[in-house]
């Protein structure tokens, strides 16, 4: 397998080259995989812990606040861990080896964490609007966009702007509440 340096390797990422990523998997599979197994994970959740890294590092190769201070395997190595501790503590699950891979927690970037976690958020809303009905997701996503309420009101064939207001305060609650209700909720928000 060739090897790639690091800056070829976020270069790579930024334009999601598929050689890159394929070696990322390739490169790094193992070593998440046997850190999260030793914490109480599995195969599958070995590759979710590696996109999902991937991911955090494309956008902040993407969003310009990227900045490496050690080598790319350190750095991704420790996002990895982070992630896999961040879902530990959301299951409530014991970490085993905390010590031997302790050192990981100071080398991300301390925004890579709010990052995930705001990734997460979303994910859930993202599935919750999903089950909305298309009528309350177009109204939605209408005044999302700003539209003017009057036409939203003749774009949804509503009689008037107070019964287009009504029937958006009825979807956002009925979209509010069945996130409150999903237990991943709970695990971002239920802390103090």
């Amino acid at each position: 397998m060739r090897q790639y340096n690091d800056l070829e390797i976020i270069q790579g990422i930024r334009v999601k080259d598929n050689k890159i990523l394929n070696y990322l998997y390739d490169m790094y599979f193992g070593m998440i995989y046997e850190m999260v197994s030793k914490n109480n994970g599995n195969q599958a959740d070995a590759r979710d812990v590696l996109q999902e890294a991937i991911i955090l590092t494309y956008k902040k190769i993407r969003n310009g606040s990227f900045e490496l201070t050690t080598t790319f395997t350190s750095y991704f190595f420790s996002v990895c861990w982070n992630i896999w501790m961040r879902e530990l503590r959301n299951r409530k699950t014991e970490i085993n080896n905390l010590m031997e891979y302790h050192y990981l927690e100071q080398a991300a970037d301390a925004g890579i964490i709010r990052e995930f976690e705001q990734q997460q958020k979303y994910r859930i809303y993202q599935d919750h609007f999903r089950r909305l009905g298309r009528e309350c997701q177009k109204l939605l996503k209408l005044f999302l966009n700003k539209y003017p309420l009057k036409d939203i009101a003749r774009m949804m064939g509503h009689k008037s702007e107070k019964a287009a207001k009504k029937k958006k305060y009825k979807c956002k609650e009925r979209l509010v509440q069945s996130i409150k209700n999903d237990q991943r909720f709970e695990d971002y928000h239920g802390r103090k």
